[in-house]
């Protein structure tokens, strides 16, 4: 057996994204947290090892109360964006700097606004009737 390397993964931001590489808007803008590594389970051992190949995909709490009830550190979605029209905007942003800067094409700029369109929905539609009229 090898010297034992040391396990190094991307510097992140507050939302737990990495910040190396082009931003999608789905990272620039996020509602949840987005990994392309994770760590081995207990159960099946090597718990000081990767999991190859194998990413995650960890949303944020809608509600400041849910967040806390769940003892999560990140903000949630309500704390982060005062309404659906702010985070779209934001979204919005996004893309037009990627179309911009070459890295996305003006003609996927709807798809990508209807994914992160979607994605609020998903997130925020059991959410209390306040948070769901945004």
């Amino acid at each position: 057996m090898g010297a034992v390397q040391p396990l190094l993964v991307s510097q992140i931001d507050a939302a737990g994204n990495e910040v190396g590489g082009i931003r999608l808007p789905e990272v620039a803008v996020p509602l949840a947290t987005y990994t392309g590594w994770n760590f081995r389970n207990a159960q099946i051992g090597g718990t000081s090892r990767l999991l190859g190949n194998t990413g995650s995909y960890v949303p944020f709490a809608r509600t400041q109360a849910e967040r806390e009830a769940r003892r999560d550190p990140r903000p949630s979605i309500d704390e982060r964006y005062p309404s659906r029209g702010d985070y779209m905007a934001k979204v919005r942003q996004v893309t037009d700097a990627l179309v911009r800067d070459r890295y996305m094409l003006a003609e996927d700029v709807d798809t990508a606004l209807n994914r992160a369109s979607e994605h609020w929905e998903l997130l925020t539609r059991s959410a209390t009737t306040s948070a769901s009229a945004r």
